[in-house]
């Protein structure tokens, strides 16, 4: 049974999601072998405040420097 965890800044819409976990699931299906209700998506909203890369919030002018 695939299970795919998405972790993205809060903020998308349920029809962007809808279609991110559509897209994904067509994938698990049609290269992996899977069946559609074998498929399990999962969406993690994170604050754009709480994602942190090398010790800087994603937001910051250090990470936006990179």
């Amino acid at each position: 049974m695939p299970f795919v965890r998405v972790t993205l800044y809060e903020g998308r819409s349920t029809e962007k999601k809808r279609r991110i976990a559509e897209a994904i699931t067509e994938a698990l299906v049609t290269i992996g072998g899977t069946t559609r209700d074998a498929c399990q998506v999962v969406f993690e909203d994170v604050a754009k405040e709480d994602w942190v890369t090398g010790g800087a919030p994603e937001f910051s002018d250090k990470a936006a420097k990179r």
